[in-house]
């Protein structure tokens, strides 16, 4: 029961919260609003200018919504579920690592799809710091429903033979 009901609610709530997160990173940090309000600003005056220019926007629309859609499970879905299934296998019970695990992959994996290969600028930082602290809050969501009892109930220790 508990991998057919409790850990996909957990991981569906988990994601719910993230997106929650990454909505208020983005009031918190000027870099991540930019980067989501922004691009999608840009994205939109792009389609609208292919548009007007007579160019059929549907191939630019499905490229820049695929790439928006890969980011978002790389950020939002992807992490929870990994580190979920990770915490259930190795039964890893402790908040710490599932929030911090949740956390590094919410960061990394961005980064990984876009295969950024130098060092992060400044700005980039705080947008790599703001995606971590999303993951972490998804992390702690997953821990709060389904992470505590991660693997089921404990083993019963053995009993020393006399």
């Amino acid at each position: 029961m508990r991998w057919l009901l409790l850990i996909p609610f957990a991981c569906l709530v988990a994601m719910g919260a993230g997106l929650v997160a990454l909505g208020l990173a983005s009031v918190a940090s000027p870099a991540v609003a930019l980067t989501i309000g922004g691009g999608i600003e840009r994205l939109l005056d792009l389609l609208f200018g292919l548009a007007e220019t007579g160019v059929d926007p549907a191939p630019a629309a499905q490229a820049a919504f695929a790439l928006v859609a890969r980011l978002g499970f790389a950020i939002i879905v992807a992490p929870v579920v990994i580190v979920a299934v990770l915490a259930e296998l190795l039964r890893l019970r402790s908040g710490l690592a599932q929030s911090g695990l949740t956390g590094l992959l919410a960061a990394l994996l961005p980064l990984a799809m876009l295969r950024l290969a130098r060092t992060p600028s400044p700005l980039e930082l705080q947008i790599i710091s703001g995606l971590f602290l999303v993951g972490v809050v998804s992390g702690f969501v997953y821990w709060l429903i389904a992470g505590r009892g991660a693997g089921g109930e404990p083993k019963a220790p053995a009993l020393p033979r006399s």
